[in-house]
């Protein structure tokens, strides 16, 4: 069976000083969606929509950051030999997915346990509950960059790969952005259906972890190793699928955690920017409640002190 996926080249546009191209812009993209996504649940779940926005851009600071850390440390250290310092400088300059994940969990943390004060597992399961509708954006970005080459293969869905320098010649090869891309649109899909079913704080959470991680394990074991610039292998495996590992297991573990912890439902729409009266603003196992029914800023607020979760 031969691939049915041309291969396809998207122009990079130039406005004068920024540089614009397909996998900057679904990325931006990504991260709008999955922001207002992340809001609205944040308001049906009675949270206080500045803090939700305010963790949101936080974590995923902290994500793309500890992202390219990870893609210079753990996939390319000779960037530290032909750079120095300036390869961890330049953050716009690569970015390791697993990376952003563990970003993701320190700047989630730091933000609700540190800076502002607030139920962790509420907030957390709203960014979670829109994360794959924002991830399926830049994974489609990867997809037209074509950042994650794979095997040669005929399978259906490859892309038929021209020579390129890096290929050591045409045929059809895996794209792996887009096979994810597809494994992340089912999930938002899942987390759509059971939008208005009462859960635990912290469930979405947990079965993110738990459908995306073995399915990002096994992809893996697609990516080319005869290209330039292929994955490094750690014992035969790639570091995301070491990190996989490790996020399947913390999703097994929230869920066991949260397992005797009540389930709450979602409030109706409320008007934007307001809370609804019901919802995960109440207490969660492992946090505290906010001192102030509006979550917000206030010295008794500051004052609260979260149990670890």
């Amino acid at each position: 069976m031969l691939a049915t996926i041309p291969y396809f080249d998207v122009p990079i546009v130039h406005l004068g000083p920024i540089v614009l191209d397909s996998w900057a812009a679904l990325v931006a993209l990504g991260f709008i969606v999955g922001l207002e996504v992340t809001r609205a649940r944040g308001i049906r779940m009675g949270l206080d929509v500045r803090d939700v926005v305010d963790g949101v851009v936080v974590t995923v600071g902290m994500g793309f950051l500890v992202g390219h850390l990870v893609h210079v440390l753990a996939y390319h250290p000779e960037q530290l030999d032909e750079q120095g310092i300036m390869a961890l400088v330049r953050v716009w300059a690569g970015f390791s997915s697993t990376g952003g994940f563990i970003g993701a969990i320190i700047g989630s943390v730091v933000f609700f346990k540190l800076v502002r004060r607030r139920p962790f597992w509420p907030h957390a399961d709203a960014m979670a509950f829109g994360f794959p509708f924002g991830w399926l954006f830049g994974r489609l970005g990867c997809f037209s960059a074509h950042d994650h080459i794979g095997r040669r293969t005929d399978f259906f869905l490859a892309v038929d790969f021209p020579n390129l320098a890096w290929t050591h010649g045409p045929g059809p090869r895996h794209d792996l952005g887009l096979y994810e891309a597809l494994w992340t649109m089912a999930i938002a899909a899942v987390f759509f259906a059971l939008r208005n079913r009462p859960v635990r704080p912290g469930f979405f959470t947990a079965l993110f972890a738990t459908l995306y991680a073995p399915v990002r394990f096994l992809l893996d074991f697609l990516r080319a190793e005869d290209i330039e610039g292929a994955d490094v292998r750690w014992a035969g495996l790639t570091p995301a699928q070491y990190g996989m590992i490790l996020m399947f297991l913390a999703g097994l573990t929230v869920a066991w955690r949260l397992r005797h912890a009540p389930a709450e439902a979602p409030g109706e729409d409320a008007p934007d920017g307001e809370p609804a009266e019901a919802g995960a603003g109440e207490d969660a196992p492992g946090a505290e409640a906010p001192e102030t029914p509006s979550g917000r800023d206030a010295p008794e607020a500051e004052a609260s002190d979260d149990a670890s979760a």
